[in-house]
């Protein structure tokens, strides 16, 4: 998630006051040091290859778009070898969860509803009496956004969840909801044993509150998204439900295999997780059929208004959409491109960074959102409004500010999405490496402007003053949960700014070609599971060997529990 940059502008700028405050500021001769390391002949090329096509090329290119070859890097020397440039990511093999779903939009109660089965095994060593559900879209209220339920035990508009049913007997069986009402149990009456299946059934609906938020309804756009009750994740500690929060994710779940059944008015376009298969259509209403495999939830968009353009690139399709009724500047359809081709570079680049999209689909939704953007499976929503609508004289590119919102958003694709993680336990697991993906975008496009706009705005972590400096303001250790944070803004600093810097260094200390290698081979061994801080670093020093000074100040420096044994 990138939350507004108007907002995030000033909450940085006033947390920036302490660290920066013990760092010296960057000279102009340090910046052409940097700039003459990082920018090679090649890279040159690259950068003087983009900027013509972006002269004298449509911004929709809807072909396949040859990725530049990334400059031959040999600062270090790695110990182990590491997955090529755009390389595979497999599919998992093993057997995972089904969600079959059967849901109705209803657009004149703005309610969303239907019938769940969800089959299921114990993949724990325990043997589970309850089970705990997710039910997220009871926290939010109309006006207001999501209520304080975290934080308060308010509640929004709960959820009615009714027959819940056992599979294994065809008993119904009750419910009963914590103080966070986001958080269901559901007793057993017969226990489910370590690797043992079953299927559990109920039927829900779910009120649609009337807020431009990732969950909600706004002039005519529905952003339906965490809005049925979902098994939660089973850790060590037993069942997970930490605190839902507004400042990114807080989700936590398994990959599922997802067979969607979707009736909503026939005026009404869709875009979903995963890909349509089917639609029919019948008495004013349009049913749509969904297959969804291997993704971490459900979510869709609907509009009676949606303007689509589409595209491709490398096997994917694309989709980019916004409401052609509240259009958020006079620019709009040339907004429309310019994420289409943020798209295709953001992907262009990815492949290669970390491996190749495995998803036959990506959704872009223009829509009415209190934040930057939000990604889920196979989808991403990005806020509509003239600043990110706009194109302006001091952009490197046209719709900049956008691009970069839709490149992030498009990065969590593979960081939350095909490496999960606990993202209210481990936030720069996510946040950290989508906000460092802003970064390998800007270096696949050679543009200087985002590329010192990304890449430095904050003083070596690797220097003792900066790290005490950065430890006495709550930013660091970096690797934890946001719980634990003194504040909101020390929060969004550490995960998306002090995270993303920690990571550009490391790629600097070992070359890019050598970094990105390493992400390759984490994205590998994770895919399709949830990771861990020290599944990344067991990578990095598998790869990197211990004996690299100024990786180890960096990381023993800004992370904790996690440095060279």
């Amino acid at each position: 998630m990138k939350k507004n940059l108007k907002i995030m502008a000033l909450v940085l700028a006033a947390s920036l006051i302490v660290p920066l405050a013990a760092c010296s500021k960057k000279t102009e001769e340090t910046r052409k040091k940097r700039k003459t390391k990082k920018t090679t002949s090649v890279e040159e090329t690259k950068k003087t290859k983009n900027t013509t096509q972006r002269e004298t090329e449509e911004p929709v290119d809807t072909t396949d778009t040859k990725v530049p070859s990334a400059p031959t890097d040999t600062t270090s020397d790695l110990l182990i070898t590491l997955p090529d440039e755009n390389c595979a990511i497999e599919y998992p093999t093993s057997e995972t969860f089904h969600y079959s779903m059967d849901l109705t939009l209803d657009t004149e109660k703005n309610q969303v509803g239907g019938h769940v089965d969800i089959e299921f095994f114990n993949y724990s060593a325990d043997t589970w009496d309850e089970l705990c559900f997710r039910d997220y879209s009871s926290l939010f209220e109309d006006g207001s956004g999501v209520a304080a339920s975290a934080y308060t035990q308010t509640n929004g508009a709960l959820t009615e969840i009714d027959n819940i049913t056992d599979g294994r007997s065809g008993e119904k069986i009750d419910y009963s909801r914590d103080t966070d009402v986001s958080v269901v149990w559901v007793k057993l009456s017969s226990p489910l044993a370590p690797n043992e299946k079953m299927t559990l059934s109920y039927d829900f609906t779910a009120r649609i509150p009337t807020i431009p938020d990732r969950y909600g309804v706004s002039d005519g756009v529905y952003n339906v998204t965490n809005f049925y009750p979902i098994l939660a994740e089973y850790t060590e500690s037993g069942w997970s439900h930490e605190a839902f929060y507004t400042l990114g994710e807080c989700f936590f779940s398994e990959i599922s295999q997802y067979d969607v059944t979707l009736t909503v008015p026939e005026e009404y376009m869709v875009l979903s997780t995963g890909t349509e298969a089917s639609s029919r259509n019948s008495d004013g209403k349009t049913t749509y059929q969904f297959d969804a495999p291997n993704v971490r939830d459900f979510v869709f968009c609907a509009c009676a208004s949606f303007e689509k353009i589409e595209g491709d690139y490398d096997g994917t399709h694309i989709n980019v959409v916004y409401d052609k009724a509240h259009p958020a500047s006079d620019q709009m359809d040339e907004c429309l491109k310019a994420c289409l081709k943020a798209s295709q570079d953001s992907l262009a680049a990815f492949n290669a960074a970390f491996g190749k999209y495995p998803y036959p689909e990506l959704d872009v939704i223009l829509a009415p959102i209190d934040a930057g953007g939000m990604e889920y499976p196979n989808l991403v929503i990005i806020t509509v409004d003239d600043f990110y609508c706009s194109s302006n004289q001091y952009e490197a590119i046209p719709f900049q500010t956008i691009s970069g919102v839709v490149a992030h958003e498009i990065g969590h694709q593979w960081f939350m999405g095909i490496v999960g993680s606990n993202s209210g336990m481990e936030p720069w697991l996510d946040e950290s490496f989508a906000s460092y993906t802003e970064i390998v975008y800007a270096e696949y496009l050679g543009v200087d402007s985002m590329y010192y706009y990304y890449s430095d705005t904050i003083e070596d972590l690797k220097d003792p003053v900066t790290q005490s400096s950065l430890k006495a303001s709550d930013y660091i250790p970096i690797n934890r949960s946001y719980y634990s944070f003194s504040n909101d803004g020390a929060y969004l600093m550490s995960a998306y700014e002090f995270g993303k810097m920690a990571l550009y260094q490391m790629e600097e200390i070992l070359g890019r070609e050598n970094f990105h290698g390493i992400i390759r081979e984490y994205v590998r061994r994770n895919a399709f599971t949830n990771s861990t801080a020290q599944r990344f670093f067991e990578v990095l020093f598998e790869a990197a060997g211990t004996n690299n000074e100024d990786l180890n100040k960096l990381v023993e420096g800004c992370f904790e529990g996690v440095g060279p044994s």
